[in-house]
């Protein structure tokens, strides 16, 4: 077996750094994006059911957290619960809205 020169090693292993590094950087990312994204979609406890973008940096959530839904509203500076209910009653009817014509 030949041995390799010192500059064939060098790029070796700067060539295997990046390739760690981006690996770490991906996982790190998918972990931040989704968290929980290792567990199966029936054992997790807290899903957002919905997203509703109220503005650039406003939004409004609809999460369901074991056997309860909550509409919580979501600003960088706070998060406030807006109405809660249990997961398995049907969602209120429409108020306003007449069938009638």
């Amino acid at each position: 077996m030949v041995p390799m020169p010192n500059q064939d090693w060098v790029q070796y292993s700067l060539s295997m750094t990046f390739v760690l590094l981006l690996l770490a950087a991906v996982l790190w990312w998918l972990s931040r994006r989704n968290k929980g994204f290792l567990l199966p979609v029936g054992k997790r406890r807290i899903q957002i059911l919905e997203a509703y973008p109220m503005g650039l940096r406003h939004k409004l959530l609809l999460v369901q957290v074991d056997s309860q839904r909550l509409l919580l509203s979501v600003s960088p500076n706070e998060i406030q619960k807006l109405h809660a209910w249990p997961a398995d009653s049907s969602p209120p009817s429409e108020q306003g809205v007449s069938d009638a014509h």
